[in-house]
This record gives structure tokens, C-alpha cells and sequence, in this order.
């Protein structure tokens, strides 16, 4: 399940306190690398209810939907116009 119908909601299991990883791949993104591979190595680590959180300029739709293949619920939320929070949670 994830919670991307309407982005201005968070959903119940999001909770700041959380979040035990953070990685902003946005100079990642902007030298033409992929942050794939660095995301799933990441959130392979994460127990259930820990949430893993990725910055980048724009929702990464094709990410969030292999990571949501894999078991976690998503949520993305838009901070500025070139600053995108996506939030995953280990079910």
C-alpha cells in the first residue's frame, strides 16, 4: 500500500522520528548517475516501521515503485519545487 493519491497527506505509519536514514541524491542525479542501487542497498537494512528518506528534484516514480515492489510502503512530499522528500517504511 502506499499513500501517492494525494501527496499533501501523510500517512498514518509516517513519523519523523522514524526516519533512521537520509540520503539526497540529487548531486547523484545531476552528474547522470542513478541512485537505484544506492536506495536498495539502503533500505535492505531498515527493520519493520523504520523509514528510509531520499531528496531528490523531482518524484522518482519508476524508484518508488521497484522499492514498493520489494515490500515498503511510500510516501513522497514536495518541499520546494525542485526538492522532493520520498519516505519508505519497512512493512
Amino acid at each position: 500500500m502506499n499513500n501517492t493519491s494525494n501527496p499533501n497527506t501523510e500517512p498514518v505509519w509516517f513519523n519523523t522520528a522514524s526516519i533512521i536514514d537520509t540520503f539526497d541524491a540529487r548531486e547523484m542525479l545531476s552528474s547522470g548517475q542513478h541512485p537505484l542501487a544506492e536506495v536498495i542497498n539502503k533500505t535492505s537494512f531498515l527493520q519493520p516501521g523504520q523509514i528510509f528518506e531520499l531528496i531528490t528534484p523531482f518524484k522518482p516514480m519508476p524508484l518508488i515503485e521497484k522499492v514498493i515492489d520489494k515490500g515498503f510502503l511510500a510516501f513522497s512530499q514536495a518541499t520546494t519545487e525542485n526538492e522532493i522528500h520520498t519516505y519508505f517504511c519497512k512493512i
